[in-house]
């Protein structure tokens, strides 16, 4: 039987940067000028992106110093994000698609749209965000045909997210649909549900469809974060193997899911990081 949901105390990279009273004013983020670190620019900084304040590129290199692996944690989540992007459209003949969470547009690499439209050129993509920035940047960047559009939407919302006028406008939920939520899990709190959040997903899409995650496992790497006080701002949780299978339990798992990534054919692979990888179908 898989463990409870659970991830004891749910920290902050912004509370973990202000917890450390040992730090001075020379190695401690958050003292350059700007808006406050998001989850958004951070990833983007560390794929090497430059749609990211000072603000960010501290808190990054801050936590960088005391859990290196992070670089290479989000390094193989777009690198998996990528490849299951690829299959769900190769292999399982999927053509339309919700990437949940979307983040920033990649400097100077494939998108989504890119990537799946390699199978099918009329591909339909919907990229859905709850940060102005990003959906900016999407509107103006990746919704640019009519096969494509760029929404608002909260995942620990996941009715109102997929009842948008706009994206059910452009993805028919009467047909099997691959729906990505790569890096987004473990910002979610226990709260808020995750596993609600995936069942409330699964119960709207019709069979055929598949679900693609990733999330953070909790291992002694990622102690000095999970450790943390509570806050708000940027939530991050990693939870147990067992925990993220229990998350994903109204799926069919696909074989060899779940597993650690990256995955052994991965560019760059230099063994594996603290990160889970699931493609699962929505049974039916």
């Amino acid at each position: 039987m898989a463990a409870p949901v659970t991830a004891g105390p749910t920290p902050s990279l912004t509370r973990w940067a202000e917890s450390s009273p040992g730090d001075d004013a020379e190695t401690s983020p958050g003292r350059s000028g700007g808006p406050a670190p998001t989850n958004a620019r951070m990833y983007d900084y560390l794929l090497g992106g430059k749609d990211n304040y000072a603000p960010d590129r501290d808190l990054t290199e801050w936590a960088l110093r005391r859990c290196p692996v992070v670089k290479r944690l989000v390094q193989a989540n777009r690198g998996f994000l990528d490849h299951a992007a690829a299959l769900l459209a190769e292999d399982a003949g999927l053509r339309q698609f919700v990437d949940i969470g979307c983040g920033l547009p990649v400097s100077g690499g494939a998108n989504v749209g890119d990537i799946v439209r390699r199978a099918d050129p009329s591909c339909r993509v919907a990229h859905v965000d709850n940060d102005p920035m990003v959906l900016a940047h999407a509107r103006a960047l990746l919704a640019v045909n009519a096969n494509t559009g760029a929404f608002e939407g909260d995942v620990r919302d996941p009715a109102a997210l997929l009842a948008d006028p706009g994206l059910r406008a452009l993805i028919d939920l009467n047909e099997p649909v691959g729906v990505l939520l790569t890096g987004v899990l473990d910002g979610i709190t226990d709260e808020d549900d995750p596993r609600g959040i995936v069942r409330t997903l699964v119960a709207a899409l019709p069979p055929g469809s598949h679900l693609v995650v990733t999330h953070a496992e909790r291992t002694p790497e990622l102690e000095a974060i999970a450790g943390l006080p509570q806050n708000p701002e940027l939530p991050f949780c990693p939870r147990s193997l067992e925990a993220i299978t229990e998350i994903c339990g109204s799926l069919e798992m696909t074989a060899p899911y779940p597993v650690r990534l990256p995955l052994p054919h991965a560019v760059h692979t230099t063994g594996p990081v603290p990160l889970i990888g699931c493609i699962g179908r929505v049974p039916g």
